[in-house]
């Protein structure tokens, strides 16, 4: 059961490090959803790590150089330029931020079914290095029941119960890559929780970052709306 007075107290510190834009947020996965969500947010002004575990990544990135047909290298230098974007393939400073968003691939199996070996590795680094008061998302594309039955008990082998020591949801991508009349920004953001918490502190978050945000009753409604 959620120990209701501690979970406040958690989100009332995170909400207000949200408004005063000291909050840190990591984004896992800088492919054609994770990078345009990190710009987005060191573009409105918060501190965000890039993480992918892909080197020459990282370097072209600190090179100010793309590797994302619809990102041009500009673009790229504006967001180094900003002081705020820190690319790295180092694990251990995810334990820094604030805010973990997963947008790692999950490829359809030859069964047509989602690979979430991707999911779970990820999962299992974030446990090595999960702290109090995180806000752990999951963006990626996968089925209802994802984030609760293989997310969860990974993340709560740290002894941190979801809920009531860290917040837990998942928010599906909506990137139309090259579309310039939908963005990252202007494309409604859907956000399902583990728990009442989880959901209003990441609706809290996201509602920073972009027009309009869609609240729904649980992570499975939010993972079927994908």
């Amino acid at each position: 059961m959620v120990a209701k007075s501690e979970g406040k107290a958690i989100n009332s510190q995170f909400r207000q490090k949200v408004d005063e834009k000291k909050i840190k947020i990591g984004v896992i996965g800088l492919g054609y959803v994770g990078l345009p969500l990190a710009r987005e947010f060191a573009s409105g002004g918060f501190k965000t790590l890039g993480y992918d575990v892909d080197r020459e990544k990282i370097e072209k990135l600190r090179a100010g150089k793309t590797y994302i047909k619809h990102i041009s290298d500009k673009a790229i230098a504006a967001l180094n330029e900003t002081g705020l974007f820190h690319p790295t393939d180092d694990s251990a400073r995810l334990e820094k931020v604030d805010v973990v968003i997963i947008c790692v691939p999950t490829p359809l199996t030859p069964h047509r079914e989602p690979d979430m070996s991707y999911v779970i590795s990820t999962t299992e680094m974030i446990l090595r290095h999960l702290q109090k008061g995180q806000l752990v998302i999951l963006e990626s594309t996968t089925y209802p029941g994802t984030t609760e039955e293989v997310m969860l008990p990974i993340l709560e082998k740290s002894g941190l119960k979801c809920g009531k020591d860290i917040y837990l949801a998942y928010s599906p991508e909506r990137e139309d890559p090259g579309n310039k009349d939908y963005t990252t920004h202007t494309i409604p953001k859907v956000i399902g929780g583990y728990s009442r918490e989880s959901c209003e502190t990441a609706a809290y978050f996201y509602k920073k970052l972009v027009a309009e945000t869609v609240p729904v009753f649980s992570t499975r409604t939010a993972e079927a709306v994908k």
